[in-house]
């Protein structure tokens, strides 16, 4: 494994030097027909190219590895790597360097607050095909370089990043680094954990262990997001008369202003309500709080029969 390790990264590295355009897109073929897909299970998915967001439908700027779920949803490929990546499907987006700087790392660090920003689609629904708020893992960015302009012991890629998002006010939105050769730092949610290079690329076998150990924990918080959200306009639905069956009702989420439909906790009764009705669920956006319009409404045995 360490000689494929060795391999890899020695033939990226000699790629690097060369002065050509296409020279990222090489090293990347590398890295990923050379390290990274043999070295990942098979049900993870490797890509390259730009992720999108339903909700607003934004872009992400180019991203030189994506690992990613396709079981969750399908990327767009324009050929067998390359394409639009469903944020939802988005277990790692892996940002690469030829030598990390500190230019480096702050565009690092930019890319990733644009896609800690992206909303993702619920993943779980009610019985009435209402979505349901749940956790979700975010998309890990990470930064993978094949050297580093950083010279000495007293300084540490984690500790360099750290002045960069404190000086900028911000959290780290970059969740690991790896130097091929050096060090490896990943961020635990409450400090920056190293590995050492002990012995030849213990850093990289960790990093690839990490993505190991976490994916399949990813993936599951996403659930089963609809594709169908992808393809349907946005156009604003009309609504008829009700067709009589159902108890659920037209709400607003006080927080983000999403219009969704939602189940109030009623008996099976008839009732006729004149105001708003609050429920406990809440947004699956945003996790606001919800509350119908002020308007008549009458139930029968708990069906909802009038909504005006």
């Amino acid at each position: 494994m360490r000689a494929k390790v060795k391999g890899a990264i020695e033939e990226a590295r000699a790629a690097s030097t060369i002065s050509h355009p296409g020279v990222k897109g090489t090293v990347l073929e590398i890295l990923i027909s050379r390290l990274f897909r043999p070295l990942l299970p098979s049900d993870i998915g490797i890509g390259t190219g730009q992720l999108i967001e339903q909700t607003h439908g934004t872009l992400s700027g180019q991203i030189d590895i994506i690992l990613y779920d396709k079981r969750i949803l399908p990327p767009a490929l324009y050929d067998e790597r390359t394409g639009i990546f469903p944020i939802e499907s988005a277990l790692y987006a892996i940002e690469v360097k030829t030598c990390l700087d500190v230019k480096g790392i702050q565009q690092a660090h930019e890319n990733a607050l644009q896609i800690s920003k992206f909303n993702l689609l619920p993943g779980l629904h009610n019985n009435d095909g209402t979505p349901q708020h749940h956790r979700v893992e975010r998309t890990r960015y990470a930064i993978f370089a094949l050297s580093s302009n950083l010279n000495g012991k007293r300084q540490n890629e984690a500790d360099r990043y750290k002045r960069i998002y404190q000086g900028l006010g911000e959290f780290p939105h970059i969740r690991a680094i790896c130097v091929a050769g050096k060090e490896y730092w990943y961020d635990n949610s409450r400090q920056w954990i190293s590995i050492q290079s002990e012995n030849d690329f213990d850093d990289i076998l960790s990093f690839i262990g990490g993505v190991i150990n976490t994916y399949q924990s990813i993936a599951e918080s996403r659930h089963f997001p609809r594709l169908g959200y992808y393809i349907i306009p946005p156009t604003q639905a009309l609504r008829g008369p009700l067709s009589g069956g159902s108890s659920s009702i037209s709400a607003i989420c006080e927080g983000c202003g999403g219009e969704l439909l939602v189940t109030p906790n009623l008996p099976a009764k008839d009732i006729t309500i004149n105001g708003r009705i609050s429920v406990d669920t809440p947004c699956p956006k945003c996790g606001g709080h919800v509350t119908s319009k002020y308007q008549h409404f009458e139930f029968k045995n708990g069906l909802l029969q009038n909504e005006n």
